[in-house]
């Protein structure tokens, strides 16, 4: 995508003033819009958290600058009804709120011993996990529950924002979706230091590094997936 656009984008988003402060960083927006090649087809988006990307993907629509469609997951029911009342009518886009699961240290690393398979036995495992303990930040082996809902097709998304749910879990994303995912996807994980979110990445995926930031609060990595390992 052009910069010109993309900035139109940003400029529009902050109309909304989307305060909450855990927003994913502009500039990794940027990174990720500028690896996008805009054309006729719509470009399929996953995102793991909902709020200001959210915003702004309905905004390049609403200005017509990519035609794109978005899946929005949030756990936190009050940004997730937020966003829908601020999106309301939004063709490009669903966001389900769902809540979240926990499994074991063996049934995670069954995930990725068996990552095309992994999705199917994601509904057998785990346990809800309470709503006062959802946003703890070193919660462990915790993802999103309900996945069946998705129904996405195989190899329909080009791009995934790995932005939730918080602790190690959020490298769940990488088997669960592994289907999902075009085989040269775009994967932006945001605080990709707090937990090995590189390193699981790769016992799923072949990926080059495209860029990544590294200081203060701006610590997120975007990679193009080069297939899936045997």
């Amino acid at each position: 995508m052009l910069v010109r656009d993309i900035e139109t984008a940003l400029s529009h988003t902050d109309q909304w003033e989307w305060k909450h402060g855990l927003a994913l960083h502009k500039g990794a927006i940027v990174h990720l819009c500028r690896r996008i090649e805009a054309n006729s087809k719509k470009f399929q988006v996953l995102e793991l958290g909902g709020g200001y990307s959210t915003l702004f993907w309905h905004a390049l629509l609403k200005l017509d600058l990519l035609q794109v469609q978005v899946t929005t997951l949030e756990h936190h029911g009050a940004w997730a009804k937020e966003l829908a009342v601020l999106l309301e009518g939004w063709e490009g886009g669903s966001i389900y709120n769902l809540s979240l699961k926990q499994i074991s240290e063996e049934q995670s690393e069954s995930l990725f011993a068996s990552p095309k398979e992994s999705l199917g036995r994601w509904t057998t495992v785990g346990a809800v996990v309470p709503k006062e303990l959802e946003d703890h930040y070193t919660i462990r082996n915790t993802f999103y529950d309900g996945l069946e809902q998705l129904s996405l097709p195989a190899q329909s998304i080009d791009a995934m924002i790995v932005d939730g749910p918080h602790g190690n879990g959020r490298s769940f994303a990488y088997p669960l979706f592994c289907n999902a995912l075009k085989p040269d996807a775009l994967v932006l994980i945001d605080d990709f230091d707090h937990y090995p979110f590189l390193p699981d990445l790769g016992r799923v995926f072949h990926y080059e590094e495209l860029y990544r930031e590294a200081v203060g609060n701006k610590r997120w990595v975007l990679v193009r997936l080069q297939g899936m390992r045997d």
